[in-house]
């Protein structure tokens, strides 16, 4: 039986690139994403390449919806070996006129939302004696941008999250990593494509030693 890779937050950048890559190794893709029409297309580009991919609506900021979503994906797989969390709400407003109920909205998205998957798989990767939880990061965590206040926030929290979850985890063997992404992503980009990101998410899943990859 072939190994399931959850995509939380599936797109065209980094998450089909994600997509493409474990699944040319066998994996099973269960792409999560809030639009549904973009999240068909997205499947279909898939499996037209020869992946094994399945589609379900679900909204990361939505605790109810997320566990609709993963029992969906149990009706299909028995168990789920990894899940990488993708998503961030882009949101450009300069910090000093942001609110506490837009940081609090854009939180729950950003990071609150991993959780939500964390406590969803947890158990079940224990049980299964492996697993691995993928996050992607950025570079806002490092150095932070005003213009984009609520995302750099979002992101060290990413980043910390990892880090916490990657030694709270280790006992269980559930491995938690994160790629910190230090620059604008871009197909055309030097270093910054989305394959190459999908690539050091390859090297963290296979590695399972640091929490992080700045890349």
């Amino acid at each position: 039986m072939n190994k399931v890779i959850v995509i939380i937050g599936a797109g065209a950048g980094i998450a089909k690139a994600v997509a493409e890559k474990f699944g040319t190794q066998g994996f099973s893709v269960a792409l999560i994403s809030r639009r549904k029409e973009k999240l068909e297309k997205l499947k279909n580009e898939l499996v037209e390449n020869g992946i094994g991919a399945h589609a379900f609506v679900g909204d990361a900021g939505d605790t109810e919806s997320m566990k609709d979503a993963f029992n969906q994906i149990w009706d299909i797989w028995e168990h789920i070996d990894v899940v990488h969390y993708n998503v961030a709400k882009l949101k450009m407003v300069n910090i000093a006129n942001e609110t506490a109920d837009g940081l609090t909205r854009d939180f729950k998205v950003n990071v609150a939302g991993v959780m939500t998957a964390v406590n969803l798989v947890a158990s079940d990767m224990e049980k299964k004696g492996k697993g691995t939880i993928l996050l992607t990061g950025g570079g806002f965590a490092l150095e932070p941008n005003p213009d984009f206040g609520s995302l750099a926030i979002g992101k060290a929290g990413i980043r910390n999250l990892a880090g916490s979850l990657h030694t709270a985890l280790k006992s269980k063997n559930i491995f938690v990593g994160t790629v910190t992404v230090c620059g604008l992503v871009s197909p055309t980009a030097e270093k910054h494509t989305p394959q190459n990101i999908a690539e050091q998410f390859w090297k963290l899943y296979n590695d399972r030693n640091e929490f992080e990859i700045q890349f």
